[in-house]
């Protein structure tokens, strides 16, 4: 595992994968893989109910993770490779929670059965309710953008600061690519998976 990601989702995650991907950590494993390989969203969902996992095997030949639900797992893939960077993308967090609000929070709804089985338990447990309590009171933004800033703070408390790299949008590849050790691109950051871009 070359970098570590510990930002939640609609943190610029998916323009960071396609970054990652772009300067040589591929595959990257970001949230939108788990409706393409619902096998690792169960692996997800075994953790959270107590199974031992070894993660090292399961998750064989990812060179990188951003968003949920490496994300939930940060501190354990962080002890397993010491050497990896850890990446916590940051947003403003009004704009943060409109995001999250206006896209996966609706399209996540209980009683909507999209995608796979194993994926709507991953969204409903390991992201609902673990990070916010339930998909109820992520609807409360005063209890939304406080739990958002916790896990912020926690990642930042927790993790070494020489091994910490903060990124959000407008930073570009030069955080990344000093990350990593590789030069910067000659063309322009990938900008994927906006507002707009979602509901279309």
């Amino acid at each position: 595992m070359r970098i570590i990601g510990a930002g939640w989702g609609r943190t610029g995650t998916t323009s960071v994968k396609a970054a990652l991907e772009r300067l040589g950590a591929r595959p990257c494993l970001h949230m939108t893989e788990m409706w393409a390989h619902p096998e690792l969203a169960a692996v997800w969902n075994r953790h959270r109910d107590g199974a031992a996992l070894d993660w090292r095997v399961e998750l064989a030949g990812w060179e990188a993770t951003v968003d949920w639900p490496g994300a939930a797992v940060w501190p354990e893939l962080a002890r397993l490779w010491p050497s990896a960077p850890v990446l916590l993308t940051v947003r403003d967090p009004q704009s943060w929670y409109d995001s999250v609000r206006a896209t996966i929070h609706p399209a996540t709804e209980p009683h909507l059965e999209i995608g796979p089985p194993a994926v709507r338990t991953l969204m409903t447990e390991t992201v609902w309710d673990d990070c916010f309590g339930g998909w109820h009171r992520a609807l409360d933004p005063e209890l939304a953008i406080a739990a958002f800033a916790a896990h912020n703070q926690s990642v930042r408390s927790a993790c070494p600061p020489a091994r910490l790299v903060e990124w959000q949008t407008g930073d570009g590849w030069e955080p990344l690519c000093a990350a990593l050790g590789v030069e910067v691109p000659d063309e322009p950051f990938p900008h994927l998976n906006d507002r707009a871009s979602w509901s279309r």
